[in-house]
């Protein structure tokens, strides 16, 4: 594919110089340090500001801070990468850039490949790196508690980080501003969600990964049963970023 591979590391070193890539990490390092902390000392805090009150409080335990762990990442860490990465193809418009290139002989295909590329790259590093952090503070801070199906928890949520992403660039594609884009994600994620409640879709929906993956840790679920979901989400995936790289062929600049 013509330029691609150029484009990505164009992409790559635009998301340094424009520190998307530090705030990323520097994030979810902040999820990895803090969730573990923070499932161990909460209920310390309460018991001592609640003094003149009958606060019951249970001992905290590694499913706590992977709890708070997850409960981070699935809403300010997701929100953080949907903020950074909404302007990838609105900064090219406004920039006319785009034009430029393609007379020299860049694809569309690849523009678009890359873009999702470089965001995925980057989700995925600062991503597992807050896993590894977070993995080893609650292993210290809870020593001998262990998980049968840790890693496939994790799995899924960066699945599920994936299709956000390929959602996303679909709504960069068609729609010029990040604000439009955000808002296309917005739409179809709550549509997605109120799918997931039918009774055709319950149980199998992109969604039920990051609704039930703690419950997979506690034996609440199976893992069994994030096998469809999780199939569900690579086919939506391929197929949202296979409409990106079709609707982008077609657009005019």
């Amino acid at each position: 594919m013509s330029g691609m591979a150029a484009f990505t590391r164009k992409e790559l070193v635009e998301n340094v110089r424009t520190y998307r890539l530090f705030l990323m990490l520097a994030l979810f390092f902040f999820f990895g340090v803090s969730s573990p902390l923070l499932a161990k000392f909460t209920p310390l805090l309460i018991e001592t500001f609640a003094v003149n009150m009958e606060v019951t409080v249970k001992e905290p335990g590694a499913a706590d801070a992977w709890m708070q762990f997850y409960k981070n990442v699935s809403s300010l860490g997701l929100s953080l990468m949907i903020i950074l990465f909404s302007s990838s193809l609105s900064g090219e418009y406004a920039k006319g850039t785009l034009t430029i290139m393609f007379t020299k002989g860049l694809s569309r295909r690849a523009v678009v490949l890359s873009k999702f590329t470089s965001s995925a790259v980057i989700m995925t590093v600062s991503y597992w790196l807050s896993f590894a952090v977070a993995w080893a503070y609650t292993a210290y801070l809870w020593p001998g508690e262990s998980f049968k199906h840790l890693l496939l928890s994790a799995f899924v949520v960066w699945l599920t980080a994936l299709l956000y992403l390929c959602i996303l660039m679909l709504g960069c594609v068609m729609f010029r501003q990040a604000f439009t884009a955000i808002l296309f994600l917005l739409v179809f994620t709550v549509v997605m969600g109120l799918l997931s409640m039918t009774p055709l879709l319950e149980g199998v929906s992109p969604s039920f990964l990051v609704m039930k993956n703690v419950d997979m840790l506690t034996g609440e679920a199976a893992a069994s049963q994030f096998i469809l979901p999780g199939i569900l989400t690579v086919i939506l995936s391929a197929v949202l970023l296979l409409l990106s790289v079709m609707v982008f062929d077609r657009k005019t600049l």
